[in-house]
């Protein structure tokens, strides 16, 4: 979302909750809002700031403190964060859940500066072969944390549908007619994208539209919907609501990494509640390209 004024029904698309909820939170005067021409206007800026300080209210900066009914949530992009925050509020509307995308290596660095809840992230460390644990030890090492999956979910090539360019895999992506759209530094897609440019030997200097750079699945599979590019790396489900051609590469894990000492707050618990429920992982499992088989389960070496 672009807009910098919203409305209440943009806000509560933004936030992923319900629009009473909105008119609640206005109500209570604990949301930045003006009236104009008798409706409830919203700038995207100070929402953005609102969301940073109610994690800082609930988790100070540095150590955690209880938390209270807003969870926020930074990291890495996915559908099923989308679908979460509306579970938890439809299931527990007392508690809310907003979701700001920075990436997995931001969502690590959030939670570490204790200005989110929880961090999402999916990180492969190509020397051990292990998701996201590596990667916290490195980012969190003082911080006590409890690693919980929510999915693994199919990574590949989003290409044009009957794949005209007849793309087979990343190494055709050095192929100078081939025009590929990126994702943002720091986020688990292009870190394990430049790997494998790494692992093949092309340069990425030598990569059309290497440096062209989108936040999330969705924008990649409008850019190649658009013709825009050509090709980008993006999940299964985001190929698929727009009915895009896919090339399998990858199952990746995408978990949640939370804070000990927050973990059985109660917004937690009812959160953990709603991950952990068969309409939930049912839900997931429609949308195509995801795995439910560890959903909820704390991850461990």
């Amino acid at each position: 979302m672009n807009k910098e004024m919203l409305n209440t029904k943009d806000l509560a698309n933004y936030l992923n909750i319900n629009e009473k909820q909105v008119y609640r939170l206005i109500k209570e005067k604990k949301i930045p809002a003006t009236r104009i021409t008798g409706k409830w206007t919203f700038p995207r800026k100070l929402i953005d700031e609102w969301i940073i300080e109610s994690a800082n209210e609930n988790v100070g900066k540095g150590k955690a403190r209880e938390l209270k009914d807003h969870i926020v949530v930074m990291g890495s992009n996915d559908f099923t964060i989308e679908l979460l925050s509306h579970e938890l509020n439809r299931r527990f509307p007392e508690f809310s859940l907003s979701f700001s995308n920075v990436g997995s290596i931001g969502g690590l660095i959030s939670l570490g500066r204790g200005t989110s809840h929880i961090a999402s992230c999916h990180l492969l460390d190509l020397e051990t072969g292990r998701y996201n644990l590596p990667y916290v030890y490195r980012y969190l090492p003082d911080l006590e944390t409890i690693v919980v999956n929510l999915v693994y979910r199919d990574l590949g090539l989003i290409l044009k549908p009957g794949n005209p360019l007849n793309i087979t895999g990343i190494e055709d992506l050095a192929r100078p007619e081939i025009r590929i759209v990126n994702r943002q530094e720091g986020s688990g897609t292009r870190i394990f994208f430049d790997f494998e440019l790494k692992r093949l030997g092309i340069d990425s200097s030598k990569i059309n539209g290497y440096e062209k750079e989108v936040n999330t699945h969705s924008e990649v599979g409008m850019a190649v919907l658009s013709e825009m590019a050509d090709v980008g790396l993006g999940i299964l489900s985001a190929a698929k609501m727009l009915g895009l051609e896919f090339i399998y590469i990858i199952k990746e894990r995408y978990d949640l990494v939370i804070p000990k000492e927050n973990f059985f707050g109660k917004s937690l618990t009812a959160l953990l509640e709603v991950v952990r429920s068969q309409e939930f992982r049912a839900t997931i499992e429609q949308m195509g390209g995801y795995d439910t088989k560890d959903c909820g389960q704390i991850m461990s070496d």
